[in-house]
């Protein structure tokens, strides 16, 4: 019980070694942080263009209206490239659905191919006069190798505010800037001010020809050259932050945390392996289904008795820890992070005991199957994993338990902890509502797969299940008590009736089945070195009617063995064991030596 708290005070006490770092509060911009727009990282529209035109790439343009085609025009003024890289679609579904098509970008050797690579793309949901509403969208693959993730940073449909962000990050300024998106911006919103100022020129786009472009007849020539609404000097900042402290605690032990948190449940699960498989070998759970325990009461004392453990377990870890790893985190949700994985590991042993007769072999091989299924962990917990991968990797119940450990790591270092409240929002990668429920899930599997691998395995004694016993009726349709005294009963002799359905077991249901025999016991049936009952059959005359004591009793007695007959106290165990009653029906063999026979007689 005190082992996995004992694991997480060694790391409150390294905890407190590591030095921490405070940030003041920063309320102004540094010089250094100001980006601007068409220089230096960030390229001007011209260079933009002719990037496109060298990798043969393009951008779209969207919907297909005289709006959208007068926009290129105008443009197309001072910057002439853009008619070389601009291509118009019909709406932005068209759009979307040729970037998802198997045909994209399939002819890009060949300049005004049909299926070019998009770089990015200006789509327009209105076009003016008195509204215009617009959307950059960019191509997220165009990142040079080792350039930060742009999926995660460029999403404008995430959280505004990122609470595990500590300080000023450039990274967001300078995808924004580098990838061209500032640039583009600055474009379209240059043209909307002319359009604005130019209101003539949005109502007659249907027929406007411009000189500059070359087109023999002039409706309407600009007043205003649009280069003169194009801001000489664009620059953005990143806003200003709070005071915070450093704790680098959190971020040295995020990679190794999983496996710490988890080297304090190994010899817990190496203990419940042990003695569950202890019991099968000293035949302890034999004797006690012999003496009429249920199976599913015996389960459930070893799931009730391990649960109150790792609970008691589960509530020194978060007193423990509650001001130091898990200071700003919820503390409900510390406990149900470690007593859910608790029952997983309970129903994870009792799923690995399955398969062991021996308990040293268990331990051995148990213990290393439970830290092996931890090492998935480390292929999956790459943010550029899928979620998929993660949920297939977490039906492993210790791959899921220190994924949920990333989680735990970021936000105690953001100082904004784990609660219930944001469990579900992302991390590194990482949902821990999902590590949760997929751990509720794996506790629940292993319980179901135990049981069925319980009934169907090899084992030294007791009855094994045929692997199908599952699909059939017996096993979902409730048992009906029988009653064997009733005044229409009706005595079968043996070989003369059977009934139609089979039992679990596959045999009849007034025949039970019978235990497989060594080749040794088959041998004394041969040699007639044993004693065997067939279908012995008692019927009891009472005032309720006949009442059937000993139903079709199958019974052969050994050689060396010894025979333990449990019957319910009264007439049926008299009858079987001293015979003072007669059988009604049934064969009784016995082969004796004739010497003994004659001594008896004398």
């Amino acid at each position: 019980i005190l082992l996995p708290a004992i694991v997480l005070l060694l790391l409150a006490a390294v905890r407190t070694r590591v030095d921490t770092q405070i940030h003041p509060a920063q309320s102004h911009i540094q010089k250094d942080m100001f980006v601007e727009v068409g220089k230096g990282i960030s390229p001007n529209f011209q260079q933009v263009l002719e990037s496109l035109l060298d990798k043969r790439e393009y951008l779209a343009f969207a919907p297909d209206t005289n709006e959208t085609r007068m926009m290129i025009d105008v443009v197309s003024i001072k910057f002439p490239i853009l008619k070389l890289v601009s291509i118009v679609y019909k709406d932005e579904l068209e759009l979307e659905t040729y970037i998802r098509s198997d045909a994209y970008g399939t002819c890009n050797d060949v300049r005004n191919c049909s299926n070019p690579k998009i770089k990015g793309a200006i789509v327009f949901y209105e076009q003016g006069p008195q509204s215009f509403d617009y959307s950059i969208r960019l191509n997220h693959t165009w990142a040079f190798s080792g350039f930060p993730d742009v999926t995660t940073i460029m999403d404008t449909n995430g959280p505004f505010l990122n609470d595990l962000e500590l300080g000023v990050s450039s990274v967001p300024t300078m995808q924004y800037s580098f990838s061209g998106f500032l640039t583009l911006q600055q474009m379209v919103d240059s043209f909307i001010i002319l359009i604005a100022q130019q209101p003539e020129l949005n109502s007659n786009a249907k027929t406007v020809k411009l000189p500059l472009l070359g087109l023999s007849d002039t409706d309407f020539s600009l007043k205003v050259p649009w280069t003169q609404f194009n801001p000489t000097n664009i620059r953005i900042a990143p806003f200003p932050t709070r005071e915070y402290t450093d704790d680098q605690f959190q971020a040295i032990v995020k990679e190794v945390m999983g496996i710490l948190y988890l080297l304090g449940f190994l010899y817990p699960v190496s203990r419940l392996i042990s003695y569950s498989v202890f019991e099968k070998e000293q035949k302890i759970k034999e004797g006690l289904y012999m003496m009429g325990l249920k199976d599913g009461i015996f389960h459930l004392s070893w799931f009730i008795t391990y649960a109150l453990q790792f609970a008691i377990s589960s509530a020194i870890i978060t007193a423990c820890t509650m001001d130091n790893i898990f200071k700003y985190s919820d503390k409900t949700l510390v406990f149900a992070y470690f007593f859910i994985f608790g029952l997983s590991a309970i129903m994870l042993s009792f799923f690995i005991s399955t398969f062991f007769k021996r308990a040293k072999t268990a331990v051995a091989v148990g213990t290393l199957s439970f830290l092996g299924a931890f090492l998935p962990y480390y292929t999956v917990n790459d943010e550029g994993v899928s979620m998929i991968l993660k949920v297939l990797a977490s039906l492993l119940s210790p791959t899921a338990f220190a994924l949920g450990s990333i989680n735990f790591a970021d936000y105690e270092r953001a100082h904004v902890g784990l609660r219930w409240s944001n469990i579900w929002r992302d991390s590194s990668g990482v949902n821990f509502s999902a590590c949760l429920l997929m751990m509720i899930l794996d506790t629940l599997l292993y319980c179901a797969i135990g049981l069925y691998f319980d009934k169907v395995l090899p084992k030294e004694y007791g009855l094994r299940y045929p692997w199908n016993f599952i699909f059939k009726k017996d096993f979902w349709r409730k048992k009906k008590v029988v009653n064997n005294c009733s005044s229409g009963f009706k005595v079968k002799t043996a070989g003369k009736s059977s009934e139609s359905e089979g039992n679990l077991l596959g045999q009849d249901t007034f025949n039970p089945a019978i235990e497989a025999i060594s080749l040794d016991m088959k041998q004394q049936e041969i040699d007639g070195r044993c004693i065997q009952i067939r279908n012995l059959h008692k019927v009891y005359a009472t005032k309720k009617g006949d009442c059937c004591a000993v139903n079709k009793l199958q019974l052969t007695l050994y050689e060396n063995q010894i025979l333990a007959l449990l019957v319910i106290e009264g007439t049926s165990g008299n009858f079987l064991i001293t015979k003072e009653v007669c059988g009604c029906n049934g064969d009784l063999n016995l082969e004796l030596p004739t010497e003994v026979i004659d001594k008896r007689r004398s």
